[in-house]
């Protein structure tokens, strides 16, 4: 990929992780990578649907690599929801809360004129529930996708929570009730076995 077409997905990312779809818009993204206009139509002959396919594809690796990193250990699925969760309120933080996903941002923002977009989001969610199904060797095979599914959407609801309120409280009250929970319905099957490092908050603080 050529340094102004890294350039022009990574504007876009950006720009769509803080205000969706209709954030993103071409002159938006020439005047955020400081490419020509016309090197848009250059390598997204589609034009912003194009440009916002790529990036998104771009977020998926990104997401998946991490997402495979953190389900494809030995832990026990609590720790790993632990995990995610906290380090999702973490990156949200350093952000200012701004920028968030970026593939849940366009999904909010899909019209009729931008339904192909919807099939590469919804491909995107299935990719990711799969690479999380694939960490989930606790649960019965059967369920694994139904469980990640539970873990992304509750993710996702977080997110917004979060952003909407300038605090982390809602992806930590939510990923320590749902770590809880699966620590519940499928137990460490050893004694020795340890909870999640360190316990989330449940309570979100009181608005100042």
């Amino acid at each position: 990929m050529s340094d102004t077409k890294d350039r022009l997905v990574v504007a876009a990312l950006n720009l769509l992780r803080q205000s969706g779809l209709a954030g993103a818009g071409i002159n938006n993204v020439v005047d955020v990578s400081g490419a020509p206009k016309g090197s848009v139509y250059h390598f997204f002959p589609g034009g912003k649907h194009d440009l916002v396919a790529s990036a998104l594809a771009e977020s998926e690796r990104q997401v998946g690599d991490g997402l495979r990193k953190m389900f494809g250990t030995s832990a026990h699925l609590a720790a790993k929801v632990h995990d995610l969760f906290s380090a999702t309120a973490s990156t949200l933080e350093s952000t200012g809360f701004t920028k968030s996903c970026p593939v849940g941002a366009v999904t909010l923002d899909l019209v009729s004129e931008s339904e192909h977009l919807r099939h590469v989001c919804g491909a995107i969610f299935d990719t990711w529930r799969d690479i999380v199904a694939e960490g989930l060797t606790e649960v019965p095979q059967a369920t694994r996708r139904e469980v990640a599914e539970l873990v992304l959407a509750t993710l996702e609801g977080a997110m917004i929570l979060a952003r909407a309120r300038a605090s982390k409280d809602p992806l930590l009250c939510a990923g320590g009730w749902l770590a809880d929970a699966l620590q519940s319905r499928f137990p460490v099957p050893h004694r020795t076995a340890a909870r999640p490092r360190t316990p989330l908050r449940r309570r979100p603080r009181s608005a100042s």
